[in-house]
């Protein structure tokens, strides 16, 4: 029972993973399948460490983590995509100010850590959500977590690799898309905190 509900807690925060991912498929230009893997592994470390940490943290800061995480999010989130969408809309105006988004590893490790702050509170209170009894079923659910994580990451670098293709010489509309969508995913995240939703 714990295990599927684990699967199903992975997957309900591995949609962010899924949305940023699919920000970095569509704007980094020299993304290759070590790269890839790399930003798909930071992404799901850091939505099976983020609970984890909630969970040693325990009830001692759950006010006050829950009162501001998304916050957080929120702001890393939209200094990064709204710093890409304004390169992006810059080469669209001024094309021979141009210039491919490379891939960065300080850019996708703040990501990570932007995108699984909420992930603390549920660490919070992970025993209430997946019915574990046992020390050892809760590390496995972050576990399962990290790599429902890191799949989904994949699954949307592929699909944001797909897309820039198509989208072909065009890659500064691809970062206006990227940037819309972790902007987007920051706005998601800001509202479910404040339980707009």
């Amino acid at each position: 029972m714990w295990i599927g509900l684990s699967f199903l807690l992975g997957v309900g925060l591995a949609m962010d993973c899924f949305a940023l991912s699919l920000g970095d498929g569509l704007a980094y230009r020299d993304l290759n399948k070590k790269k890839g893997v790399f930003i798909a592994l930071v992404f799901g470390l850091m939505q099976g460490l983020m609970p984890l940490i909630g969970y040693l943290v325990g009830l001692t800061f759950a006010g006050f983590i829950d009162a501001y995480d998304h916050y957080v999010s929120f702001a890393l989130l939209a200094v990064i995509g709204g710093k890409m969408m304004i390169e992006g809309i810059i080469s669209t105006i001024r094309p021979e100010k141009a210039k491919e988004k490379a891939f960065s590893v300080p850019e996708v490790l703040l990501q990570g850590i932007a995108d699984s702050i909420d992930a603390l509170a549920v660490g919070i209170t992970i025993t209430a959500s997946i019915g574990a009894t046992a020390d050892y079923q809760v590390y496995v659910c972050f576990c399962i977590i990290a790599f429902v994580s890191f799949v989904f990451s994949l699954l949307g670098l592929v699909l944001g690799k797909v897309v820039n293709k198509a989208l072909k010489s065009h890659y500064h509309l691809a970062e206006v898309f990227g940037g819309l969508i972790l902007i987007g995913l920051g706005i998601y995240l800001l509202l479910k905190g404040l339980n707009v939703f």
